[in-house]
């Protein structure tokens, strides 16, 4: 009976002693904040032999650990400095693991303060990696093609990498397009790919890509626009060409003849060296011995 009323008083005069200090220690500890995030992980490569073989099961693990913290750091306020260290030990563990690669641009980009550039770059490397290791998801590839070429220029540091990355969010988004998927809204990105391919001068490209792209499309609307794009690719290149042919013309009138008019220049013809002409008799003729700017194929 003695020891029952012993061990009842010390737990009171616990419970009163904890709930002396706790209002004390309460107003400090709600000032503590986190400064910096500390990864404890070993490096990516040391963290595969750690897994002991069990290389999904630890990416899986570590991935859960990145989206709650990725919760807990909104929640903070603070940005998740760690993040892509922990997506590139993932990636290393488990290379074909899709999700990471799918979600790795909003988990860098996407957070509530703004990101470091170092981030964006981070972001670009693990999607082209997933894209390398995941070569016929449609998905990661639009997803891929849709950061570079939309989310990441405005944050990046020059027009000359912006341009880049552009460019080549285009083209990861076209071999989105060639990809079979059940997504309804890739086709339409596929047509916003063929505009951004019109605009940076990739003709040649673009009017392959829409060939492609029609070659594998039932969609009687998606085709109409694919179509109409074609139109307008086809009729950019032309205009190209001729600027071209026009250019060539006029730099190969002013080296040779640039005393003379050009009626004169087109009657005369290209200049060329007549005694490399003459030697030429090995059955093929030298080159430079074209009489005719339509040898050279140079349309005035």
């Amino acid at each position: 009976m003695r020891q029952k009323l012993v061990c009842a008083c010390l737990m009171a005069l616990s419970a009163l002693a904890v709930q002396y200090f706790r209002g004390a220690l309460l107003e400090p500890y709600a000032k503590l904040k986190t400064a910096r995030d500390v990864y404890t992980l070993p490096a990516p490569t040391q963290t595969v032999v750690l897994s002991l073989g069990y290389r999904a099961a630890l990416a899986d693990l570590i991935y859960a650990h990145v989206l709650v913290s990725y919760g807990l750091h909104f929640q903070e306020k603070r940005l998740f400095e760690t993040v892509g260290q922990y997506l590139h030990t993932i990636n290393e563990l488990d290379p074909k693991f899709g999700t990471p690669y799918l979600f790795a641009d909003t988990l860098l980009t996407l957070q509530p303060r703004t990101p470091p550039y170092e981030h964006y770059v981070m972001a670009r490397e693990i999607l082209l990696r997933g894209t390398r290791e995941r070569p016929f998801d449609a998905l990661l590839w639009m997803s891929a093609g849709q950061f570079l070429a939309y989310l990441a220029p405005p944050h990046l540091k020059s027009e000359q990498e912006k341009n880049a990355w552009q460019r080549e969010g285009a083209e990861l988004l076209t071999r989105a397009c060639e990809l079979s998927s059940d997504d309804e809204n890739i086709p339409y990105q596929c047509i916003v790919a063929a505009g951004m391919l019109n605009k940076s001068g990739m003709h040649e490209a673009n009017i392959q890509f829409l060939e492609r792209f029609l070659a594998v499309n039932d969609d009687p609307e998606v085709r109409a626009r694919a179509e109409s794009y074609l139109r307008k690719a086809l009729k950019a290149q032309g205009k190209e060409m001729l600027e071209l042919h026009s250019r060539r013309f006029r730099e190969a009138w002013k080296a040779d003849l640039g005393f003379a008019s050009q009626d004169m220049a087109l009657v005369v013809g290209p200049g060329f060296d007549p005694v490399a002409c003459v030697r030429g008799t090995g059955g093929s003729e030298p080159e430079g011995c074209a009489t005719a700017w339509r040898e050279l194929g140079i349309t005035p």
